[in-house]
């Protein structure tokens, strides 16, 4: 298995919530990885399956109203991207509706508590003090930078 799969099947692994879950699936999507050449399949399918089934392992009633927003954005920016003059702020529009749902999972992902891993463990409140996401919403600027970057670039 190439390094490109086993990243690809270690970041799905990362975006699902609960230790335990994360090594279990790691474990297994690894094996599969390894094991897929004898099954007649492609590494690389294994690793997009693994990917596109943490995905859907995270979607949940809340993740229903980002989605929509998302889909609106990426279908009102490619409207006004092919129908009007401002090509760059359509596009613009559509890059942030594709990479919405995509920082709100890393953001949901980290801040949450693992309640499942406390409650393995026996602890009877809730984790230790834990750091706030900060960092990841302050990752969050350079592709909000980029965007306005290609506006500005291309108006």
């Amino acid at each position: 298995m190439n390094p490109l799969v086993r990243g690809v099947i270690v970041t799905a692994a990362a975006l699902l919530p609960g230790k335990a879950r994360r090594e279990r699936h790691l474990e297994q999507w690894l094996a599969d990885g390894e094991g897929a050449a004898e099954a007649g399949l492609s590494s690389s399918r294994v690793a997009l399956g693994a990917l596109r089934a943490a995905l859907v392992m995270n979607l949940t009633r809340r993740s229903a109203v980002p989605l929509g927003l998302a889909a609106v954005l990426v279908i009102g920016g490619v409207r006004l991207a092919v129908t009007t003059s401002e090509q760059a702020l359509g596009t613009a529009i559509a890059m942030a509706g594709v990479a919405l749902p995509l920082l709100l999972l890393i953001i949901r992902r980290f801040a949450e508590r693992d309640w499942e891993d406390t409650l393995a463990a026996g602890q009877a409140g809730p984790p230790p003090d834990r750091k706030r996401p900060l960092p990841l919403v302050l990752g969050a600027l350079p592709v909000i930078l980029a965007a306005l970057l290609l506006l500005i670039l291309f108006r």
